[in-house]
C-alpha cells in the first residue's frame, strides 16, 4: 500500500503490484502501477529558486539565436492547459492525481522556460490567449501523441547540445529534470492509452480508435 500527498494533491492510498507478479494490460494493477509511477517520481523543485549559471557572451549568443523559446514556452502552457481539462472530467481518484500531477508539471515546465528566458534575456513575442479546449480528451490525446513525436527529435537534439558543447554542462545540468519529466509524462500517457482500450465502454472504442487516427493526421498536418 502507497501512500502518496503533495501539496495541493489529496493523500492517495493505493496497491501497487509486486514487481515480480504479471500485470495484465488494462487491469486495475496496470492502473495502479502506470499511476503510482508518475506519483511516487515526482520531483518537488520549484522553479522560481534554479540557479540559472552564468554564460559568457558566445555562449549565451548561441542559446538566443534558437529560434525555439517562443514555440517551447506556449507548448508546455497549453499542454497544462490540456491535460488539466483532462483531470476534469476523470471520476477515478487515482487515475485523477495522477492527471493533475501531469498537468501541474506541465505548467511548471513553462515557468521554467519563461524563467530561463527572463535570466538571458530573451525577448518573446506576446502569448497568446490560452482557453479550455471544446473536447478534454481529443486534448490529452493531442498533448501526448505530440510529446512522442517531440521527444523522438528533442532528446536526440538535447543529446547533441550536451555532447557538441552547444549547452554548457551547467546548463545541461539545469535542464535535466525537464527532460526526466517529459520521459514520464510518454510513459504514464501511452500506459494510460493501453488501459483506456481496455476499460472504455464497447460503443465508444471505434470513436476512440477514429479519434486517435484524427489526431495523427492533425499532428502530421
Amino acid at each position: 500500500m502507497t501512500a502518496i500527498a503533495f501539496d495541493g494533491f489529496p493523500e492517495i492510498a493505493v496497491p501497487s503490484p509486486e514487481p515480480s507478479v504479471p500485470v495484465r494490460s488494462g487491469s486495475a494493477a496496470h492502473k495502479a502501477l502506470f499511476c503510482n509511477a508518475l506519483l511516487e517520481t515526482h520531483d518537488p523543485y520549484k522553479p522560481s529558486i534554479i540557479d540559472w549559471p552564468k554564460l559568457d557572451e558566445a555562449t549565451r549568443g548561441r542559446i538566443v539565436s534558437l529560434p525555439i523559446w517562443d514555440i517551447a514556452v506556449q507548448t508546455e502552457e497549453k499542454a497544462g492547459w490540456n491535460v488539466r481539462a483532462y483531470g476534469q472530467t476523470v471520476a477515478d481518484p487515482l487515475l485523477k492525481a495522477a492527471v493533475d500531477m501531469d498537468a501541474f508539471e506541465e505548467h511548471r515546465h513553462k515557468v521554467v522556460l519563461a524563467n530561463m528566458v527572463e535570466a538571458y534575456g530573451i525577448e518573446l513575442d506576446p502569448e497568446p490567449a490560452y482557453k479550455r479546449p471544446k473536447d478534454p480528451e481529443w486534448a490529452f490525446l493531442v498533448t501526448g501523441y505530440s510529446e512522442c513525436v517531440d521527444s523522438f527529435f528533442g532528446f536526440g537534439l538535447f543529446d547533441i547540445a550536451k555532447n557538441s558543447g552547444f549547452f554548457p554542462p551547467a546548463l545541461v545540468d539545469t535542464l535535466e529534470p525537464v527532460m526526466r519529466e517529459e520521459g514520464r509524462h510518454i510513459l504514464f500517457f501511452v500506459n494510460w492509452v493501453a488501459w483506456w482500450r481496455k476499460n472504455m465502454p464497447l460503443w465508444r472504442r471505434p470513436w476512440f480508435e477514429l479519434k486517435v487516427i484524427a489526431v495523427w493526421l492533425f499532428l502530421i498536418a
